[in-house]
């Protein structure tokens, strides 16, 4: 099963706990379900258009961008839902060997902007802070869905021709 719900690397799902996974999984499942709702519901607003005469006009552009926008909303509200339930619910011991303070009680983005800090702060040279953070084993269970953003932020950092 292809895991598209939320944007996590492979080594981010590795360690995410047993309840984890089964959160990610029957999110994913239900992402899937609504895909395959919206397919059916666009054939048959098709079929009805097409039999009452009507599908050459403007009412299916707008009638397909209605329902695709409905269904964006549902898949948006389980994709923060998983999200939520990972933020919230760590699954991972706090160890006193930590980088950074790990505070599970700041948003995701204030906890990007602490990890950044800590990296920019104690590394000056961009290839060492880029081979720091992809050592960091606290860094994709602590940033869930940020971890690959600022990765790809001390990518490009690390590989910039000056």
């Amino acid at each position: 099963m292809e895991i598209d719900i939320i944007d996590y690397t492979s080594e981010q799902l590795a360690l995410l706990t047993e309840t984890q996974l089964q959160e990610v999984k029957a999110a994913q499942v239900k992402k899937n379900k609504l895909l395959r709702a919206l397919s059916e519901k666009l054939q048959q607003e098709k079929r009805r258009l097409i039999n009452n005469g009507l599908f050459l006009s403007y009412n299916w552009s707008w009638t397909k961008a209605y329902w695709e926008q409905a269904y964006a909303e549902e898949i948006g509200w389980v994709r923060d839902g998983l999200l939520f339930f990972l933020q919230y619910k760590p699954g991972v011991n706090v160890e006193d060997g930590a980088r950074y303070p790990l505070d599970y009680s700041l948003s995701i983005e204030e906890r990007g902007d602490v990890v950044k800090a800590y990296y920019m702060q104690h590394y000056t040279d961009a290839k060492e802070r880029f081979a720091a953070y992809k050592t960091d084993m606290d860094a994709p269970v602590y940033l869930c869905n940020l971890y690959k953003a600022l990765w790809d932020y001390f990518y490009e950092l690390a590989n910039r021709k000056v």
